[in-house]
């Protein structure tokens, strides 16, 4: 078991998937067993744990945990990044679709995170920096954004994955469509499409990617350019698939890969980063080698 001397566990009231103190609980008693001393720190508002992560740049920290979903991950990662922090990082999964604890082949509840977390298995994980953000699951345009704002929050916190889903069978049924411009690597081109998703990690709201070469550590973004849209291209491409029918699949999907992106759109476009929409066209990409480190399940990639 790999030992620490001082962690810290961030949370906020809104995290866990059920009583977010029952769960501190289980996972702390595991966590103890990791660190001699462990703080557990409760974020009350938005910032408060990009904010804190300058504080413990100037103490004697050696770990990091979070009980938090996509959001508060993102916000994480972004307050290390900034820090200039190097430190393990471990996520518990506290959120709708934790969809970067899937690619990190992790459990999904807290309290079996926390003891998958005792084995130690630590690698080094690829980040995305998307303009001034940094990112660790996907960065998206179009229909993944007409979809995020089309749920209501209240029917995302009662209804969760189900409400996520009903809005997307809705969206995709009428999308918009938008000239783009994406350069790679130095080479650009253009036309139309109805949305646009880079990807680090192997899940998207929960779903797989169907693609093998995917993997969070390989120094390579991968981009799906949605050419055409319908409740049966879109379906096909959020659901569990395997790899073998990948090319049936994506006849209308165009997939590049690259280190460096520049996405361009004729009007100004609101884009997604890790499910947090506050960035805009235009989005310059890039791919930070190996950023962070991070607890992993075993036999990732």
């Amino acid at each position: 078991m790999v030992k620490f001397n001082k962690g810290i566990l961030y949370y906020h009231e809104a995290a866990g998937q059920g009583d977010v103190h029952v769960e501190l609980g289980q996972v702390s008693t595991n966590l103890l067993k990791m660190c001699k001393e462990l703080v557990i720190y409760r974020s009350d508002e938005e910032g408060d744990i990009k904010k804190h992560c300058q504080v413990i740049k100037k103490e004697d920290y050696d770990v990091i945990f979070i009980l938090g979903g996509d959001g508060t991950v993102h916000e994480l990662i972004n307050g290390v990044i900034e820090a200039d922090l190097n430190l393990p990082i471990g996520i518990l999964p506290g959120g709708t679709f934790n969809d970067f604890t899937k690619t990190l082949n992790l459990p999904p509840t807290p309290k079996e995170t926390s003891e998958v977390l005792l084995e130690g298995h630590v690698k080094h994980i690829d980040v995305m920096q998307a303009n001034d953000r940094y990112v660790l699951n996907f960065i998206g345009m179009g229909l993944i954004v007409e979809n995020a704002e089309a749920v209501v929050d209240e029917k995302k916190s009662k209804l969760g994955k189900f409400s996520y889903l009903f809005s997307t069978l809705k969206t995709v049924t009428d999308p918009t469509f938008f000239d783009y411009e994406i350069e790679v690597n130095g080479k650009t081109e253009s036309g139309t499409a109805s949305m646009i998703v880079v990807a680090n990690g192997q899940f998207v709201g929960g779903n797989r990617i169907p693609l093998k070469e995917l993997c969070p550590d390989d120094g390579v973004m991968h981009a799906f350019i949605f050419k055409e849209a319908g409740i049966k291209l879109f379906t096909e491409m959020i659901n569990e698939k395997s790899i073998d029918n990948w090319n049936n699949i994506s006849k209308n999907v165009e997939q590049i890969e690259g280190t460096d992106f520049t996405i361009r759109t004729k009007e100004p476009m609101e884009v997604d980063v890790d499910g947090e929409i506050d960035l805009s066209t235009p989005v310059h990409i890039t791919i930070l080698n190996k950023r962070l480190r991070m607890f992993t399940g075993p036999e990732v990639c």
